[in-house]
């Protein structure tokens, strides 16, 4: 895998503005590292001039022939993903991309491997992995807290998609976003699954779009959704794990994430409320043995270093993001592999897929 030698400072364009910001955040707080680039198509100068960037670009072709970059971040719409990921590889430079990874499994695995061949460093944005509490779960779930795990159940309710007043933006639309609520926050409760239990071998789901119809940019009248709001599905993991998986984008009460995950000897839930200060942790329960009653697990300092909730703006993307950051950066400068890959990427794209066909026949299918 190509390294960058030295201890010469790594230099990183960012393209994409709105979770572009979480990424120029992250990039702040990773050592010898360097945002040097920014694209946005409308007024990138704003972000760029906050930052002390000093390349702006409002065109991502000219900020990837930018002579001397290192790396990429991506924080466009799925859509742009797979075409910029790919111009970006064939000229050397190292990947790190916002998730959904792509539009469907097929334009993701064409960009692992493409990644793989040019032997760079390739990365998905799953940053949820890093929440404290979720990490501590895992630890537990390696040590056997739970025994043998058999159900799963993860849940991620907002609100955001349950205005009708708010504009038709990219989001709503299938062929820039691919699916709807599905990749936004679905894509995240499949890739914790995968890394906390295990890989799926079936899926059978249910789809729904509640709110049908949005007004349009411009003012110049109403557009039809033609994606999710609410995405609900069970599913089969390696080993026979049952696993239900919910997310909803039209829940009232603000935003809402659980992961729960019960075995032969024990269960462990954490908990997420959005509402709360500190959301970037997260709360354990955790219960073993026969009639026992659940209680609050403590998360250990070493898990929330760094964590600074003084900024709440600021806080998710130099707290949760550096994490996937410094893992990049080193991963480049090492030459060891990173992850959350493109790889985590294409199996989560591979279960969108089929859950998306799942709920179009209205019958299980088998993932690839």
């Amino acid at each position: 895998m190509a390294r960058k030698s030295g201890n010469a400072k790594l230099r990183v364009g960012v393209i994409g503005g709105r979770f572009g910001r979480n990424h120029i955040l992250a990039f702040g707080k990773t050592g010898n590292v360097e945002v040097t680039a920014f694209c946005q198509r409308t007024r990138p100068e704003e972000l760029a001039r906050e930052f002390h960037i000093p390349h702006v670009f409002s065109d991502y072709r000219e900020l990837l022939a930018l002579e001397g970059l290192d790396a990429i971040s991506l924080a466009v719409p799925t859509y742009l993903h797979h075409p910029i990921t790919m111009e970006a590889l064939s000229r050397g430079l190292h990947v790190l991309c916002e998730k959904p990874l792509a539009l469907n499994k097929e334009e993701a695995g064409a960009m692992l491997a493409r990644a793989e061949e040019a032997g760079l460093v390739h990365m998905t944005a799953f940053n949820f992995r890093f929440i404290p509490a979720i990490q501590r779960m895992k630890e537990l779930l390696e040590e056997g807290y739970v025994g043998r795990p058999l159900h799963a159940d993860l849940v991620w309710f907002s609100e955001g998609r349950a205005d009708p007043g708010r504009p038709l933006v990219w989001r709503n639309r299938k062929e820039l976003a691919g699916v709807g609520v599905l990749g936004d926050t679905g894509v995240h409760l499949v890739d914790l699954a995968r890394w906390l239990v295990g890989d799926f071998t079936r899926v059978c789901g249910h789809a729904a779009t509640f709110t049908k119809e949005w007004p349009l940019p411009d003012g110049s009248g109403i557009g039809g959704v033609a994606v999710e709001d609410s995405c609900l599905f069970v599913a089969e993991l390696v080993g026979g794990v049952q696993a239900s998986i919910h997310a909803s984008g039209v829940a009232r009460g603000g935003t809402v994430q659980s992961i729960g995950i019960f075995g032969s000897d024990g269960m462990l839930r954490v908990e997420i409320d959005r509402k709360t200060p500190a959301w970037l942790v997260g709360e354990l329960w955790g219960a073993q043995g026969s009639n026992s009653v659940r209680e609050l697990l403590p998360i250990p300092e070493r898990l929330t270093q760094g964590l600074n909730l003084s900024d709440p703006s600021r806080a998710p993307g130099e707290f949760l993001f550096s994490h996937l950051t410094r893992r990049f950066a080193q991963s480049i400068q090492t030459g060891e592999p990173a992850g959350p890959s493109f790889r985590d990427g294409l199996a989560a794209q591979k279960v969108i897929d089929a859950v998306t066909k799942s709920a179009e026949q209205g019958s299980w299918v088998t993932v690839a």
